[in-house]
């Protein structure tokens, strides 16, 4: 029975949304695309419901708020609903499966992001990125277990309970889960196959950031940012900004530590040619499958060498892709990051990134 609880990403089964979520299933097309991602696997649907069991109405608590109940009080019933689903899903089967299955990643000793895949998630029509948890640069198979029952329990966070009401998406359903090998990045960020500022669809839009790319969603640093057109390959603007701290993996401990970028390093851009050229391929690789812009997240590992840009997540854009095409002059810097704030980062500390953050995030 324990098959079906766990999916490797490149398993033809987790196409199906309904079992992996909308971020397991555009990562396993990302892997059919034969895109550079991270090794990893997801935890189902069925092994969340599995996990549940007949232990009671989780959900109670909401159900007997009044109607526009005030926050504090969705706070209070919606912390009541995650301790009941935390107490029903700590022990099992499933989080023993949980376990074997990080050990098959590299021996179980790797580092790796463990980032929540609700089934609404990343559809075109609307988007649940950051409404859930992700907790980065975990190491360990209890640690790993633990937060894929925190991911479970974050479809009850106070935000995430408003943002189902106010979009009107019911219920929360079951969640899966991805747990993937982070990239020890030497540099991370975004991109987008139109520009944010104004819909173009002619370019390609990347912004990046000095080593993890938790930075550049919570706006400390300002990033690199390149325009390319999306037909010639011409890097058509470059903004190099100077960035000084970055965001690292520690190298003793599981988890991260900020760091002054070297004086040299700062006014260099993070991105050279070769690598703005693979994420411009990527990018035109995955609208193509999509067929519609996407939204994508990258890390490129260190170290150094021929270039090797991991993708982290795409997903489908949900501001301009809804109107007619059109290309027009480059728009602001901060439009990319404002719109991109909303995918979860693959790329930053070991706890949940919308802490401290606008969004994630892995």
């Amino acid at each position: 029975m324990s098959g079906a609880w766990i999916l490797g990403l490149p398993d033809p089964a987790s196409a199906d949304v309904a079992a992996v979520g909308g971020k397991g299933a555009g990562l396993h097309r990302l892997v059919a695309l034969g895109a550079r991602v991270p090794a990893g696997f997801v935890v189902t649907t069925d092994a969340f419901r599995a996990a549940l069991g007949d232990t009671g109405d989780v959900e109670a608590p909401l159900r007997d708020l009044p109607p526009d109940a005030p926050i504090d009080a969705v706070e209070r019933a919606a912390a009541q609903a995650r301790a009941r689903l935390l107490r029903s899903t700590s022990t099992g089967p499933v989080l023993d499966a949980v376990r074997t299955a990080y050990d098959g990643l590299a021996g179980g000793i790797v580092r790796v992001a463990v980032r929540s895949s609700a089934v609404g998630e990343d559809a075109a029509g609307a988007s649940f990125a950051g409404e859930h948890d992700t907790f980065l640069e975990l190491r360990g198979r209890d640690a790993v277990a633990d937060a894929v029952c925190r991911c479970w329990a974050s479809l009850y966070t106070a935000r995430a309970v408003s943002y189902r009401e106010h979009a009107g998406a019911g219920p929360a359903g079951a969640m899966a889960v991805v747990v993937q090998e982070m990239v020890p990045a030497r540099a991370a960020g975004v991109f987008m196959t139109l520009n944010p500022a104004n819909g173009d669809r002619s370019t390609v839009v990347c912004e990046a950031v000095w080593g993890l790319g938790e930075p550049l969603v919570s706006g400390t640093v300002t990033p690199d940012r390149f325009v390319i057109d999306k037909i010639s390959g011409e890097v058509v603007r470059r903004e190099v900004a100077s960035k000084e701290r970055c965001l690292l993996r520690d190298p003793e401990h599981p988890g991260t530590h900020e760091t002054d970028v070297p004086a040299e390093r700062r006014e260099q851009p993070c991105l050279d040619d070769a690598e703005l050229a693979e994420i411009l391929e990527l990018a035109r690789r995955v609208e193509r499958d999509a067929g519609v812009p996407q939204d994508g997240e990258f890390a490129v590992a260190d170290p150094g060498g021929p270039a090797r840009v991991h993708l982290l997540q795409t997903r489908p854009e949900t501001v301009w892709s809804t109107r007619a095409p059109r290309a027009a002059t480059d728009g602001a810097r901060s439009a990319l990051s404002a719109v991109l704030a909303t995918l979860t980062r693959g790329t930053s500390a070991a706890r949940p990134i919308h802490e401290g953050t606008p969004d994630h995030g892995g």
